[in-house]
C-alpha cells in the first residue's frame, strides 16, 4: 500500500512539473505602454510570465522618434538583487553632466520631447530561464505635454460620494491606474476607493468620479490625482492634490473653552451652535455647575441672546487650578432636540508671554560678498506656523532685488522648535550628502527680506502630554515681527569672475603664485584682498 501511495505521489509531482514547464512564455506588461501617453520616459520595463535572463544586443536598442527620426539608445540593463526575476529594465545610454559641485558624472539619459516613438527588441535578447526565446517585437509609445485642472467640487460637503473635476482641455480617454484611485483621510487611517467607471460631460471637459461608498464621517480627506489618468488629444493631466472637507450637518454645540485648555484668565462660559436654526432654553432644567479648585462648587445663570447662550457665575475665578464645568442634559433644545450632557475641565494658572523679538540676523545687514544662508534668531523658542490644514505658511519666502525674486527655503539644521529660523537661497536636496544645499547669490545689487513673511508660533510652555512625553503649548499663533532687512553685494569691477572651478583655481594661482586646496564648487574666494567668484 505504501509503495502504491509513493507511486501516485511521484506521478502527481511529475504532472505538476510538466504543467509548470508547459506554461506559456509571454509578455505580461511593458512600460511605457502604447495606450497610455506619458510626459517622460526614463527606462523601458518588460514583465513576463516566467523568470528571464536578458542580454543587451551589441550596439544597443535604438528608440526612434517617428517624426524627426532622431534616436536615443537603450544601452544598459538595470540590475537589482531585490527586483522580480521576471522583470527586465533597459536604461538609456549615459551622458556626462556637470553637477553643482563642478564634478563631472554620468547619468542615464531620458526622453521628454513630445512625439511618437518606437523601438524593437531583437529575438534572443530575452530568454526564459528554461531556454525559450522572446521573439522580435516592436513597441511604440507617445510623449505628450500636460494640461491643468481648472477646478473641482465639492470642496466642502456633509456627504462625499461624487467628485466633479473640470480640466482646461477636452478629455478623450481615461486610463485608470491598475492599482485604482482612492481617497484617504488626514492620518491615512481611512481609505475609500474610486469606481473605475468615469463619466465624462457633454463638453468633454468635466469628469465625474464616484466613490465605492460615501464618506459621511466629519474630517479632511485627500485624493492624489496622478498625471496620465485623463488624456486629451495632445496631452495628459498634471499631478494635482484634491482636498475635501466633510462636515457634520447635524445640530451641535461648542463652547468657548475646550476640555484641557490652559488659560491665564477665566470668565463666562459661552455656548454657540452649528447647523441649528432655533435654540430654546428649557424652563425648569438643571443649571450649569462648576467645581472649583478648592472643592467648592457653584451654579451659573444662563441667558439666550442672538442665538448664543451665556452662562455667568457669581464666583470670581481667581484661584489657580482646575475648574470643571458640567452642562446638564436637556438644558436647552436645538431645533427641538434636547442637548446631551457635556463636561470640560479648564486649568487656570499664571504664565507670562514674552513679546517676540528678533535678536539678530546673519549675515548682518549691510555689505556682503554673497548670500547663501540667512539665519533669523529670536529671543525665545519658535516654530514655523502651521494653518488649520497642516500647511506651513512660510516654508518658502522671497528675497527681492529690484524686479528679481529669489526663493528662500526653510532648512532647519536640527529640531524644528528652536530660537533660530534658517533659510537657504535656492535650496536643493543633495541625496549623496543627505542634506540641503544652496546656490549662493553673488550678483551685485541690493537684496531685501521682509521678516514679516516669517510667520511663527511662539510663547511656548513645556508640559507632559497624555502619552507621557514632553511637549510644547503655544500661547500665541501666527504672530510675527516686522521690518525689512537689506544686504548689498557691491560690484567694484575688481572681482575676478570665472565660470568653472578650474578657471577659479588658475585665477587664485595667478594671485598667490601657488596652488591651494582644490576648488570643488561655486563660491567666493578672497585672495590677498582680491575677490575670485566661481560660478
Amino acid at each position: 500500500m505504501r509503495k502504491f501511495t509513493i507511486l501516485l505521489l511521484s506521478m502527481f509531482l511529475m504532472v505538476g512539473t510538466a504543467v509548470a514547464q508547459d506554461a506559456a512564455f509571454e509578455l505580461k506588461a511593458v512600460t511605457p505602454s502604447s495606450d497610455q501617453p506619458t510626459t517622460r520616459v526614463d527606462n523601458v520595463t518588460l514583465v513576463f510570465t516566467k523568470d528571464v535572463v536578458a542580454t543587451m544586443p551589441e550596439g544597443g536598442i535604438a528608440v526612434v522618434n517617428n517624426e524627426t527620426k532622431e534616436s536615443v539608445k537603450l544601452a544598459n540593463i538595470y540590475e537589482n538583487p531585490w527586483m522580480d526575476k521576471n522583470m527586465v529594465v533597459f536604461e538609456f545610454e549615459k551622458q556626462v553632466v556637470t553637477g553643482k559641485d563642478g564634478k563631472e558624472e554620468e547619468q542615464p539619459m531620458y526622453i521628454d520631447t513630445p512625439g511618437t516613438y518606437s523601438f524593437t527588441i531583437p529575438a534572443g535578447c530575452i530568454k526564459s530561464v528554461d531556454g525559450e526565446e522572446f521573439a522580435e517585437h516592436t513597441f511604440t509609445f507617445s510623449i505628450v505635454g500636460t494640461f491643468s485642472m481648472v477646478n473641482y467640487s465639492p470642496t466642502t460637503t456633509d456627504k462625499l460620494e461624487k467628485i466633479d473635476i473640470t480640466f482646461e482641455k477636452e478629455i478623450i480617454n481615461v486610463a485608470m491606474p491598475n492599482s485604482g484611485m482612492m481617497i484617504a483621510d488626514l492620518y491615512w487611517t481611512t481609505f475609500v476607493n474610486i469606481k473605475k467607471d468615469v463619466a465624462i460631460s457633454e463638453d468633454k471637459k468635466t469628469v465625474t468620479l464616484e466613490l465605492e461608498s460615501p464618506i459621511t464621517t466629519p474630517g479632511q480627506y485627500f485624493l492624489d490625482l496622478y498625471n496620465g489618468v485623463f488624456i486629451s488629444a495632445d496631452g495628459i493631466n498634471e499631478n494635482a492634490s484634491l482636498t475635501f472637507n466633510v462636515v457634520d450637518s447635524k445640530p451641535s454645540f461648542s463652547t468657548n473653552y475646550e476640555n484641557g485648555d490652559k488659560v491665564k484668565e477665566l470668565g463666562n462660559l459661552e455656548i454657540t451652535f452649528n447647523n441649528v436654526k432655533e435654540v430654546k432654553l428649557v424652563e425648569g432644567a438643571d443649571a450649569v455647575t462648576v467645581y472649583l479648585p478648592g472643592g467648592s462648587e457653584g451654579t451659573g445663570t444662563a441667558t439666550l441672546a442672538d442665538g448664543k447662550i451665556t452662562v455667568t457665575f457669581e464666583q470670581a475665578f481667581t484661584e489657580e487650578g482646575d475648574y470643571t464645568f458640567v452642562i446638564p442634559a436637556g438644558m436647552f433644545t436645538m431645533d427641538g432636540i434636547p442637548n446631551e450632557a457635556r463636561e470640560l475641565t479648564v486649568n487656570l494658572y499664571s504664565f507670562e508671554i514674552i513679546p517676540l523679538e528678533i535678536v539678530s540676523i546673519t549675515p548682518v545687514a549691510g555689505p556682503v560678498d554673497s548670500l547663501a544662508k540667512i539665519v533669523v534668531k529670536y529671543n525665545q523658542l519658535v516654530s514655523l506656523y502651521y494653518d488649520e490644514e497642516g500647511r506651513t505658511l512660510s516654508n518658502t519666502i522671497k528675497l527681492t532685488c529690484g524686479d528679481k525674486e529669489y526663493t528662500l527655503n526653510y532648512a532647519p539644521s536640527g529640531y524644528n522648535i528652536t530660537d533660530n529660523i534658517e533659510y537657504l537661497v535656492n535650496a536643493s536636496w543633495n541625496y549623496e550628502k543627505n542634506e540641503w544645499e544652496s546656490t549662493p547669490i553673488t550678483e551685485a545689487g541690493t537684496y531685501s527680506l521682509n521678516v514679516a513673511d516669517i510667520i511663527v508660533n511662539y510663547g511656548a510652555e513645556t508640559y507632559t502630554d497624555e502619552w507621557g512625553y514632553s511637549n510644547y503649548k503655544w500661547h500665541e499663533q501666527g504672530k510675527h515681527c516686522e521690518g525689512v532687512i537689506m544686504w548689498t553685494i557691491a560690484d567694484d569691477g575688481s572681482a575676478i569672475k570665472t565660470t568653472d572651478a578650474e578657471a577659479g583655481e588658475q585665477a587664485i594661482y595667478d594671485l598667490l603664485g601657488r596652488r591651494i586646496e582644490k576648488i570643488t564648487g561655486t563660491g567666493i574666494y578672497i585672495v590677498n584682498g582680491k575677490k575670485v567668484v566661481v560660478k
